[in-house]
């Protein structure tokens, strides 16, 4: 969270005396401040922002809670009644402040709070920041804070018992709780199919207390509208003058700084009466000419300027400041596109309907990305800097433009959106409700009413945010009968119009009027609302966006893909590497898909069954190999990555015919150790997936498709606001014996910017398929090279001549230190003989990273670079570099 009112604590901390500062926060979660964490058996230290899963096992309690069968033998501590407990000092001078609120960030979730014995309130929803008046509690001297969390298992169940809502529990092979629809409570907390239950409790974000005698600026709010030259800028700081209602008298100020050290001020005076909670907003306009400012982009089309805004609140014009915030702001324009299909084209199959596509800065857009969970089970831990950095540089660096932040888990901090800013990663935001039907009694309404205000309001000025969403998959849920709704259609329908339209809607659209609200996702978009919400076929590739997922046809064939106007979810599993599995079990038992322990983390029902039969289509896999797992998840890696590619280009490909403008495969990372359809494992290791988005999502790109009549289309896709003139597509024809190809042609192309083109198509009807395979690649001047792209025109499996390849791996002399981002870099050269498919490169000793991975080699050399923290040997790294590839 910003350090606010900055001003105030420099001049308490140096003690100027003839200054007045009039805010003071005590902070709750500092380390002069000791919390406990008891339950009616045992009491130790406790962190906050904590959660009580973190305490226990930092006391040794319980043990690592991702390691073997933990999540389930752990689950008592989510039965159990849990107290926070901490003492704190409080001056004369404070007890004197006119107003003295207690604020949590974060209670997570059911929580009844006491001061000294004295009982201040209760706490339902752990999305919402909740402040209390304690200004006639707090004592001179020391004082008691207490925080006594219900089991959130018993919490569900006892609501659900009074507003039962479908469904009522998670599949048996989650190993997870049930009710998690009852409350306001990250929904995956209570298992998931790609991650475990650990329903946690716990002060999960900063507690502190406020002491101030006029208002504060909790917020800023702000929207930017272009008009030729100009930009006009609205800026709303949202004040705080206590919980009671009063009158707020002063000076409120906005600085921006721009361009050139330049900065542009607007002041006015405010005698303004606040409403019953103490809450008020002040406007505040700025014009700015756009000479002084740049635009923001996405990633990959341009530069990401931010720009600093201050406002502060005075006595006076010329009197003390009481309070400020501080934000950084973009400029951009964005719009979520859904007009009639027809007018780009043309009365055809795919003109039918309306278009689906965001437009940034008057450019459309094809949106490449990925979906979001928590980055962490435990939230207070997903919160973590350099985890969430590491996730999104990942994300920046395989040219992804856009994450969608998922519906069951939370809304993320503070850090991420100023990242996402920062690196030009477009959000689409859902709101926290997935895979359920949601009760609308007025108790769940009322809760909801103040998350989503106070989401809404935090997030806004972030020029990352491009699209609210109501919900994860419960439109469909409901039409799709998912969870045998059906007898009472018309009630839950009914429900879900009053929670999505009639409560979220309004309060999205009066503090965010200039971006889109999709009451699901997925959705027929303004279709869906003329069908009353409820559309009859949410799928309809015609409108809006898509989840597709499908285990049972080929997933390496291009042809089995339906046509989408946007694919906002899509995609299969894999298993994590023996590296990463190791952190959760060294029971060489359980390294075995038939295992209990695999048995246990598979949460997908049928899921070995499908990873099994996708590999079995284009692999050739022993099962009497003794190493038959270890090849397994290899094998499964590659099949993940094969059939995301495959879907992938598809979209990519059908902006040409249909319009396809966005492919965010499911899903970036993971929360444990276990097989899931993640491209990131969780510790952070790439697999196989995430090094081929970057080829797959590469700005140009030739994408060709294999046709069920031996014809392969050549697709050139220019993701660039630059035009590609004189291009040349090279198609090299191989053996599989052969590091030479037996045939090149070479055609000449212009494609248009930000836009797809067929070149041309080719024949393979005269060659022995099973023989042959072809690479693609295109060079055009200002363009280093696209990635080669690939066409096997038959299973791999059932290929001839792929040989034994002879492969040398040596390490450079020479190594590379980047001072900016403190790490060393290394050159791996790869020779080899013969052609090598989906080569893939270990250090498991060493802590660092290849720039790319899973390599289809077809020339005698190749170069990689490896990345590391630290300084290490050429000799260490050659040594520690292991490698495994497929072969029959």
């Amino acid at each position: 969270m910003q350090n606010t009112f900055l001003l105030c604590f420099i001049l308490l901390s140096i003690q100027i005396t003839n200054i007045k500062c009039e805010f003071k926060r005590i902070d709750l979660a500092s380390k002069r401040v000791n919390w406990t964490l008891s339950n009616n058996k045992t009491q130790i230290s406790a962190k906050v922002p904590g959660g009580v899963y973190s305490d226990l096992q930092r006391a040794g309690i319980i043990d690592d809670i991702l390691s073997g069968f933990n999540d389930v033998q752990t689950r008592w501590v989510a039965y159990d009644t849990w107290t926070y407990k901490a003492n704190f000092q409080v001056s004369e001078k404070d007890v004197q402040s006119p107003v003295a609120n207690l604020v949590f960030e974060g209670v997570d979730t059911i929580a009844f709070i006491e001061l000294n014995d004295v009982p201040i309130g209760t706490t339902q929803n752990m999305f919402v920041r909740y402040v209390f008046d304690v200004k006639e509690h707090l004592k001179i001297g020391i004082n008691e804070l207490k925080v006594t969390f219900a089991s959130p298992v018993h919490a569900a169940e006892n609501r659900s018992a009074k507003h039962f809502t479908a469904p009522a529990c998670v599949p048996d092979e989650y190993n997870g709780e049930c009710h998690a629809n009852q409350l306001r409570k990250m929904q995956a907390s209570f298992s998931w199919d790609w991650g475990p239950a650990f329903p946690s409790v716990g002060l999960w974000k900063p507690v502190y207390i406020e002491l101030y005698d006029t208002a504060i600026i909790r917020s800023l709010t702000t929207h930017t509208e272009q008009n030729d030259q100009l930009w006009y800028l609205k800026i709303l700081a949202h004040l705080e003058s206590g919980t009671r209602a009063k009158r707020v008298e002063g000076y409120i100020t906005a600085e921006l700084f721009v361009e050139g050290h330049q900065s542009l001020n607007v002041a006015r005076e405010i005698s303004i009466m606040t409403r019953h909670d103490g809450t008020v907003e002040v406007e505040l306009n700025i014009t700015v000419h756009s000479n002084v400012i740049s635009v923001w982009w996405p990633n990959g089309f341009g530069d990401q300027p931010l720009y600093d805004l201050r406002v502060s609140l005075s006595t006076h014009k010329d009197g003390n400041e009481v309070s400020n915030k501080h934000i950084r702001i973009g400029f951009r324009t964005l719009e979520l596109v859904e007009e009639d299909a027809s007018k780009m084209l043309g009365n055809t199959t795919a003109g039918k309907g309306l278009t689906f596509y965001f437009k940034v800065n008057g450019y459309p857009m094809f949106m490449k990305g990925s979906n979001w969970i928590p980055a962490n089970i435990l939230p207070e831990i997903g919160y973590d800097k350099s985890t969430v950095d590491e996730l999104l540089t990942a994300a920046r660096d395989t040219h992804m433009a856009m994450l969608r932040v998922w519906g069951g888990g939370v809304y993320e901090s503070d850090y991420f959106y100023e990242r996402c800013d920062q690196l030009g990663i477009l959000i689409w935001q859902d709101f926290l409700f997935a895979c359920s039907m949601y009760p609308a009694d007025p108790e769940f309404l009322d809760n909801v009413k103040v998350e989503i205000e106070q989401t809404v309001i935090r997030l806004q000025h972030h020029p990352s945010i491009a699209v609210w969403a109501g919900n994860n998959e419960n439109e469909v849920a409901l039409r799709g009968n998912w969870y045998n709704t059906l007898p009472e259609f018309d009630k839950y329908k009914e429900e879900y119009i009053k929670l999505y339209v009639e409560t979220v809607k309004p309060i999205v659209e009066t503090w965010d009027p200039s971006r889109r609200y999709l009451v699901s996702s997925p959705s027929n978009g303004v279709e869906s609302e003329q069908e009353g919400y409820i559309a009859k076929n949410p799928y309809d590739s015609n409108y809006g966006d898509t989840h597709y997922y499908n285990y049972l046809s080929d997933n390496w064939d291009i042809n089995i893909y339906p046509k989408t106007r946007f694919a906002s979810e899509y995609g299969f599993q894999s298993l994590p590497s023996l590296k990463t599995m190791a952190t959760a079990t060294k029971n060489k038992e359980d390294y075995h898909v038939n295992s209990s322990y695999s048995k246990h983390r598979q949460h997908s029902p049928n899921g070995y069954n499908f990873i099994t039969d996708q590999m079995n289509r284009h692999l050739k896999l022993d099962e009497h190999d003794p190493k038959h797992f270890e090849k397994f998840v290899f094998y499964s890696q590659i099949s993940q990555a094969m059939a995301i590619k495959a879907e992938t280009e598809f979209y990519r490909q059908s902006q040409a015919d249909w319009y396809t403008m966005g492919a965010l495969y499911w899903q970036l990372n993971d929360v444990w150790q276990a097989p899931s359809w993640s491209s990131i494992e969780y510790g952070g290791k790439w697999k196989m997936l995430h090094y081929f988005a970057k080829s797959f999502f590469a700005p140009v790109l030739v994408s060709p498709r294999l046709l069920l009549t031996d014809i392969v289309d050549v697709y050139a896709i220019n993701d660039r606001l630059v035009p590609i003139i004189e291009g040349k597509i090279t198609v090299d024809y191989f053996n599989w014996s052969s590091l030479t190809p037996f045939k090149s042609q070479d055609f000449a192309t212009n494609v248009e910017l930000l836009s797809v083109k067929k070149v041309t198509s080719l024949g393979l009807m005269n060659y022995n398929n099973d023989e042959i395979f072809l690479r693609f690649s295109l060079h055009m001047e200002g363009v280093s090279m696209s990635p080669h792209n690939f066409i096997f025109p038959k299973p791999l499996k059932d290929i001839k001549g792929l040989l034994q390849p002879n492969i040398k791996v040596t390490v450079s002399k020479n190594f590379y230190k980047n001072k900016l981002k403190k790490t060393f870099k290394y050159v791996v050269n790869i020779e080899v003989d013969t052609v090598v498919l989906f080569l893939w490169l270990e250090t498991d000793a060493l802590d660092g990273h290849f720039d790319d991975n899973g390599l289809v080699i077809t020339q005698a050399n190749t170069s990689v670079n490896y990345v590391t923290k630290r300084r290490i040997t050429v000799e260490e790294l050659e040594k520690n570099i292991t490698y495994q590839y497929y072969i029959n």
